[in-house]
């Protein structure tokens, strides 16, 4: 079965990366878990699903799409019940590209074979200036508009949460049409999802398990970005010698 086929040919380094995220959730489990006697499985999931569907999105493997769906449902949630509408309406229409880059990347795919492992991978390309171009375009006049519709519904932090939406849509049709760029306006999104529920602690004045949870998710999420763009370089490297 493909799911447990793409966990096959792991460097080193993303076993320790994974492995060391596992802990720290577990971690931060534990020690709100034995000062509120409360376990939110919500945000466990979230974090957990999360962290595997980027994974596999730098790996170029299928099954990023599935725990994406697991972590758009869960995450949504989490940000429906934390007031950011905006991250809200987000996961919805990332609900919706899950079945469209998973249609595109079934469509476009090479697989790579080793003595150990023979696993399917995504081909990956560039955008050119002028895609550069229409790319910042519309995404800066996205933003504008989108900013202007959650101060008007009163949404918690309506600009930095628009900021953060218009990056994400960017990077999510980047990710769906397989582009390497997309790994750019993930690490601008990490930082800024960082930001955003670290201050949403500082506005409330209290740590609570879902915000540290998030903020050790998003930086998980940020150190993978780095990393999905060198493996993504190197993917683009092979689809063009299968050429």
């Amino acid at each position: 079965m493909f799911l447990a086929k793409d966990f096959r040919g792991f460097t080193k380094y993303e076993k320790v990366f994974f492995g060391l995220f596992l802990l720290a959730q577990i971690a931060i489990l534990i020690y709100f878990y034995i000062k509120t006697r409360e376990v939110d499985w919500i945000n466990v999931i979230a974090s957990i699903s999360g962290i595997l569907c980027v994974i596999m999105s730098a790996k170029g493997r299928l099954s990023t799409f599935l725990y994406g769906l697991i972590q758009v449902a869960t995450y949504g949630w989490i940000s429906y019940q934390a007031n950011l509408m905006g991250e809200v309406y987000l996961q919805v229409v990332f609900g919706i590209f899950q079945f469209i880059g998973l249609y595109v990347w079934i469509r476009n795919m090479h697989t790579l074979t080793t003595p150990k492992v023979e696993v399917q991978e995504v081909d990956t390309k560039g955008l050119t200036w002028p895609q550069w171009m229409i790319t910042l375009v519309l995404g800066g006049a996205f933003y504008v508009v989108f900013a202007k519709y959650l101060e008007s519904i009163r949404s918690g932090q309506p600009f930095l949460d628009a900021f953060n939406v218009s990056l994400n849509l960017t990077g999510q049709v980047l990710m769906s049409l397989r582009f390497k760029e997309q790994w750019f306006f993930w690490i601008v999104v990490n930082i800024v999802s960082i930001t955003l529920w670290t201050r949403r602690m500082l506005h409330a004045g209290a740590v609570d398990a879902t915000s540290v949870t998030m903020v050790v998710m998003w930086i998980g999420f940020l150190i993978n970005s780095v990393y999905g763009y060198y493996y993504w370089k190197k993917l683009q490297h092979v689809n063009v010698e299968n050429r």
